[in-house]
């Protein structure tokens, strides 16, 4: 004779180990989701913090670069400045391989999502509307503005 476990009011041991099993391997199942949920979002805010550290790191490098490009500027000796010239390009390479890139600006429209404009300049070598000069270089991180450039644009008033 056989059993419809459904339709039998008083079900048998065997039926309730079963479904009490079942129960058990679906709990098991879905605690298995949840962790593996837990440990991809765990290893997403990890290299979320890591990345934000690292601009952190570089927007606050930036400003020993621009000391670096405000000496070089300043220097007279020759031997002096190939020395400062060869320690700015390996902190800059060393940064660049780390995400940061320049903003470039020159002789290209102003943009004011990554320019900040310092003015007007008369300049016959470029359109009206297009940066004639940098003040400051403007840099990118992972191709995330971390600081903008500061230009003099061409032409208008």
């Amino acid at each position: 004779m056989m059993i419809n476990p459904e339709k039998d009011p008083a079900p048998d041991g065997v039926t309730v180990l079963r479904r009490e099993l079942a129960e058990e391997k679906n709990r098991h199942l879905r605690t298995l989701a949840d962790f593996d949920n837990y440990r991809k979002r765990v290893e997403r805010d990890a290299a979320a913090c890591a990345a934000q550290g690292k601009k952190e790191l570089a927007g606050d490098l930036l400003e020993v670069l621009d000391n670096l490009e405000r000496a070089l500027a300043g220097v007279t000796d020759e031997r002096v400045r190939q020395g400062l010239q060869m320690v700015y390009r390996q902190f800059l390479d060393t940064l660049c391989r780390h995400g940061l890139e320049p903003v470039e600006c020159v002789g290209r429209p102003f943009d004011p999502g990554e320019q900040e404009g310092a003015g007007y300049v008369e300049a016959a070598r470029f359109p009206p509307g297009y940066v004639a000069e940098e003040l400051s270089r403007g840099y990118r991180f992972n191709r995330e503005l971390l600081r903008p450039a500061v230009v003099r644009v061409a032409g208008g008033r």
